[in-house]
């Protein structure tokens, strides 16, 4: 009898290099690896032929037999496609327009698919909002929007299993798919959440009476909301706040961002610093160096940002976008204020500021979260709805 063989479709395309390896993140290729220690056979990817990945800091080059788990090119015909598939034990896709048709597919042959949701149309339509100005372009990428959504739905209903990315997903989608699951995208493993006496030396210094530390990580850009970062440090000057505030990252509005820090006279206590090696460097300054974790996100991209911090003992004050609204109902730790208000953010930042014994608490009790959502822990539990799927789907066949 052949070993069960888990087929993987990642979202992201793949460089074929001309040693016949392919260029993907290291990041995919960890996760995936982190699938084989609960997978009991064979986990091959199926990759798209691309530019990779836009060349993150962590491209790699992996063999076609690389120990993390086989790689293959995607079949671009959707015949050849489910001719390949038609011998997975389980296949893991993501919830998207161009994969949508599989689902009808995958249940004629009684194939065990389960979908990975990201995105909500609500997530979709503030990250449009954010990106795109033309009124007459607006218009035709909701109608977009409108029909993807629709597909996705129709196949969230036929496939076996659907594994939701925060919770915005998990409670639009659960009352189509009974089979579903909610997980929590994080990189810390277990031995990097930080360590509650870590969290009291911390909360020592906070109660020094210091300026506060404030601090954001990610990319520049419309959909993280960086350009009202400054806004809310010229508030919080306003209001008599002492503190200093770290801005990491980098992208398209690093100049803008960059200007208008220095239009209001803020750059004595803000600072735009490069991005850092998540592991090597941004786990120590988050652990060391910072309170308070500021998240202007004005849509509910469920990034793997807040179980991070919340791991490196840093609590989150930020708008209250779905996925930031879902993380805190699950965890009980942060702080939501109205979308789009810098001002009311700055509001809550320096009344917290009065009450920094609540930071030092919300920290300690955030690591209960950040414990029970490590990297090993959330990718065993995957592993374990997708083999439970498949032994349902096989059972109810039988």
């Amino acid at each position: 009898m052949s070993e069960p063989e888990l087929v993987l479709l990642p979202s992201i395309s793949a460089r074929r290099t001309d040693s016949g390896g392919f260029i993907l993140t290291q990041k995919y290729l960890e996760g995936v690896a982190e699938y084989a220690r609960t997978w009991p056979g064979k986990i091959t990817s199926l990759t798209r032929s691309g530019q990779s990945s836009a060349g993150n800091f962590d491209d790699v080059e992996a063999p076609p037999d690389s120990p993390e788990g086989a790689l293959e090119e995607r079949p671009t015909d959707l015949s050849a496609l489910m001719e390949r598939l038609s011998g997975a034990s389980a296949v893991l896709g993501f919830l998207s327009r161009g994969d949508a048709p599989l689902a009808p597919l995958c249940k004629a042959q009684g194939i065990p698919l389960i979908y990975v949701s990201e995105y909500a149309p609500e997530t979709e339509r503030a990250i449009m909002r954010a990106e795109v100005r033309s009124p007459l372009l607006r218009l035709r990428r909701q109608i977009w929007l409108n029909r993807t959504e629709a597909m996705r739905k129709k196949a969230v209903a036929q496939a076996a299993g659907l594994q939701c990315s925060g919770m915005p997903t998990y409670e639009l989608y659960t009352p189509l798919q009974p089979n579903s699951m909610v997980f929590f995208d994080n990189r810390v493993r277990s031995d990097g959440v930080v360590a509650e006496a870590d969290c009291a030396a911390k909360a020592e210094t906070l109660a020094a009476g210091g300026p506060l530390r404030l601090v954001f990580g990610g990319r520049f850009s419309p959909m993280k909301g960086v350009m009202d970062l400054p806004d809310v440090a010229d508030e919080l000057r306003r209001l008599g706040v002492a503190f200093r505030f770290d801005i990491y990252g980098d992208g398209p509005q690093k100049e803008a961002l960059a200007a208008r820090i220095t239009a209001l006279q803020l750059d004595d206590v803000m600072r735009i610093c490069p991005p850092v090696d998540f592991r090597t460097e941004w786990v120590k300054v988050l652990r060391e160096e910072q309170e308070l974790f500021v998240c202007p996100h004005p849509q509910g991209d469920p990034a793997s940002t807040y179980p991070e911090v919340m791991s490196c003992g840093v609590p989150m004050v930020g708008y209250a976008n779905s996925a930031f609204r879902g993380i805190v109902k699950r965890s009980g730790c942060g702080w939501l204020t109205p979308v789009g208000q810098p001002k009311a953010l700055a509001a809550e930042i320096a009344r917290l500021d009065k009450a920094r014994q609540e930071i030092s608490q919300m920290a300690l009790d955030g690591l209960g979260f950040a414990r029970e959502n490590t990297f090993e822990a959330t990718f065993r539990r995957r592993m374990e709805h997708v083999m439970g799927v498949a032994r349902g789907l096989a059972a109810s066949a039988t």
